[in-house]
């Protein structure tokens, strides 16, 4: 009896210890999430124009694809790809007893279905003094929001097709660009015109779903993002003002702002 009891103690004495040190080193939840540094997000969400045509509706829709690797904690370089389409209807642009006057009544419009793509450096101020170990530890809402919240800067270039289109032959492009409807208006570009958006700016929050009970260290997280992209060529919406020699119209933006989901991997 006395030996089956110095045997149980004996036993006991040693694993007992080693469990309590294996439980003390087990790895937190995500911990192995250290090396995961690709994110790739699908959003979609509105889009507004701002152009030279006195705005009336200016809300279009398009799709972001985008993917971005993590070069330092808090620091990402990425590639982004749209899909959509800009709209500009003047005011009153179906109004034809109002006469035309351009603060009253612009009967310009234009449907554009465009395609772009940029490269982006993403910042998040929040992640640069969070010690790595730490950032998979779930903290208080407050702190979650803090570390999410980012800033992006890019450069990147769009397609212009226009669907639909209506203006004046106020224009210094050439006039065999155009095809023109029976009271000789502008009616439909020929071919599609390309511009390059510098700079792009993006402002977004970035919320982690799963990240706190993830095993394998992809996780889901929400993205809300708003951008503005400046047009350096005044052809988002199809409308280039002549302003003399030497004289350059201001380009067109738009902004895009989505929700969409990011998986991490």
């Amino acid at each position: 009896m006395r030996i089956r009891l110095l045997l149980s103690l004996g036993i006991s004495s040693v694993l007992i210890p080693l469990g309590l040190h294996a439980q003390l080193n087990c790895p937190p939840v995500g911990k192995i999430n250290f090396n995961r540094k690709i994110n790739v997000t699908l959003g979609v969400g509105p889009t507004l124009l701002y152009g030279d045509i006195v705005r009336g509706k200016n809300v279009g829709i398009a799709g972001v694809l985008k993917g971005d690797y993590k070069l330092y904690k808090g620091l990402y370089a990425g590639v982004e790809a749209q899909l959509g389409i800009l709209n500009a209807y003047g005011r009153n642009y179906d109004q034809v007893d109002i006469p035309v006057d351009y603060e009253q009544r612009d009967p310009r419009f234009v449907k554009n279905y465009y395609y772009s793509g940029s490269l982006n450096l993403t910042i998040f101020p929040g992640l640069f003094f969070v010690d790595e170990r730490q950032e998979f530890r779930k903290p208080a809402l407050g702190t979650l929001v803090g570390r999410g919240l980012y800033v992006g800067f890019g450069v990147g270039g769009v397609v212009n097709n226009y669907d639909k289109l209506y203006r004046n032959i106020n224009s210094n492009a050439s006039q065999a660009e155009f095809e023109y409807d029976a009271n000789g208006d502008i009616v439909k570009y020929k071919t599609p015109t390309r511009d390059i958006l510098w700079p792009i700016g993006n402002l977004g929050l970035f919320m982690p779903l799963n990240k706190y009970s993830s095993y394998d260290g992809r996780y889901l997280s929400l993205v809300v993002n708003t951008q503005f992209n400046f047009a350096k060529d005044d052809q988002l919406d199809a409308y280039r003002p002549f302003l003399g020699e030497g004289r350059r119209s201001k380009g067109d933006v738009y902004n895009f702002t989505y929700v969409g989901l990011s998986y991490t991997f």
